[in-house]
Order: structure tokens, then sequence, then C-alpha cells
């Protein structure tokens, strides 16, 4: 618990004073403060865009429903875009005030982070708790550092590194649900970097935050299908790592997630009209 502490008022300097007046604003601060010195009830209000809370000092009671969670210093949390919460902060004991900061996770940080790190997409985990580690603290003091001398660019481009961190902790989702275009565009962002994986419709469906049945049909208005679309990435995957990458063909079938090789061999021959031995050899005779 000190740990926590401790690392919560390296962040202090970014809560020194009130700035919640344009927190929910139409162009929000990427970093807004939290500051009072007596007990604030606020009833229900809902967040505008997703975000990341931290407690600096003193405490916070969140409410979703008949959920209830407590939160003290040096703990931190997400809210998703439209969260309608009920919360109580109580100053700390000590000190008699409570600090508390939130980053502002806007959409379109979202977009450009999916971009980014596609490896990421769909790997989350439920959390109500975000681990606020050195890394991570580092990462809110470098943003917070460039809010009174640097362009917004600059902090949102520091606030991808807090993003990263959160995406490597397995507590933010990087869906490509962020990502403006094509259903089938995200589809393929999303399978590209987990061909190995045993994609179903309820899997994808369920990383978009949508059902199995609006998949199918968004994709059959683009005139595509998700069996379509993960042969052809894994047969091009495969094709770069036997023709590219000189990797073997137990190393293609291995990457691309198939479990027997002669289904292997017959989806490659179809897609490029050769067996997977005489691709790798075509290499080793350019």
């Amino acid at each position: 618990m000190q740990k926590k502490q401790a690392l919560a008022m390296q962040l202090r300097p970014l809560a020194e004073s009130d700035t919640r007046e344009h927190a929910f604003g139409s162009e929000p601060p990427f970093i807004s403060a939290f500051v009072s010195r007596q007990r604030e009830c606020i009833a229900s209000f809902s967040t505008p865009s997703a975000g990341l809370v931290v407690i600096v000092e003193g405490r916070k009671q969140v409410q979703r429903g008949a959920d209830i969670r407590n939160y003290g210093a040096g703990e931190a949390f997400l809210l998703s875009a439209g969260s309608r919460i009920e919360v109580i902060n109580e100053p700390d004991q000590g000190s008699g005030i409570y600090r508390a900061l939130f980053l502002c996770l806007s959409r379109e940080l979202m977009i450009e982070a999916a971009r980014l790190w596609p490896e990421f997409a769909g790997r989350s985990s439920p959390a109500d708790r975000v681990a606020l580690d050195a890394p991570l603290c580092a990462a809110i003091l470098h943003a917070g550092e460039a809010l009174s001398s640097a362009s917004r660019r600059v902090v949102a481009h520091r606030l991808l590194e807090v993003i990263l961190i959160l995406a490597e902790q397995g507590v933010l989702q990087l869906a490509p649900k962020y990502v403006d275009g094509s259903v089938s565009d995200a589809v393929r962002l999303l399978v590209r970097h987990q061909l190995d994986r045993d994609w179903s419709g309820a899997s994808v469906a369920a990383s978009f935050g949508m059902s199995e049945a609006t998949l199918r049909r968004r994709l059959r208005a683009e005139g595509q299908s998700l069996r379509d679309i993960l042969l052809a990435a894994r047969m091009q995957a495969a094709k770069v790592l036997l023709c590219d990458r000189n990797a073997d063909v137990a190393e293609a079938i291995a990457a691309t997630g198939y479990a027997s090789r002669s289904h292997f061999a017959r989806q490659f021959r179809q897609a490029f009209g050769m067996s997977p031995a005489t691709a790798r050899q075509m290499r080793g005779e350019r």
C-alpha cells in the first residue's frame, strides 16, 4: 500500500489545483485534475469519452447500477465511453484534500493506438483496477509535463505510451471497433497478428462489441465472409513466411493455425497454384 501511495504522490504536481471545469466539454483536456477539500457526492453523470482515473489522495467510491467499488490513493481504474456512474469523493483524513486525475482516452487516440499496435486487438480481460506501477506513473508524468509547454499533438503522442502500457497490462482492449472504415478491414486488422488463433464468428463479433448476426450481415453487405477473410490472411502470411523469410513448412503451418498439414497444403495450392514445398524451393532458386 505504501508503494502505491508513494507512486501516487509522484503525480501530485499534476493535481495541485482543480481543473475539472472543462473535463467533459466538447474538446476536453487530455489530463484533468479533480481536487476538493470537502466530501463530494455526484449523483449521476456520463463520461463522453473513455478515460483512466487515478486516485492521488483520498478515496473514491464508484457505483455502476448495483455494483459498488472503492479506490484509495495509488489505485486506478478505467471508464468506458458513455459510462453512467455515481461517485463519492472523500478527502484524505490527514491532509483533508481529495485529489484525482482523469486522463482522456479519446476515440482518436484509440484509433491511432489500434493502428500502431494491432497485435493487442481483442486481447483484454475484465479488470476493475489498473496497476499503477512505475512505468505507468512515469508515462503519465511524461504526458503531464507537456501540458503547459507543448501542443496538443505532442501531449497526444505521449498519451499513446499510457495506452500501450494499459494494453500490455491486458486491461485495455485495442479492438478495431475503434477503427474507422469497413468491417472487412477491421477484421483483417484484428486477425493479422493472431492467425494461429481459432477464430470464430462469435469471438470476432465479441471483439467488436456486436452480435454475430450483425457481423455476418455487415460482412455480407461488403461482399465478404469471415471464412474468406481468414483464409486469405492465412495464405498470404504463409506465402511471406515460405518465400520471403525462409521458414519451413512446419513453421508456416503453426503460424497460421492449421492442425492438418494436408489441409494447409491443399489450401495453399488452391491459392497459389503450387505446393508449400515448391514455394519454399523457388525462394532458394532466386
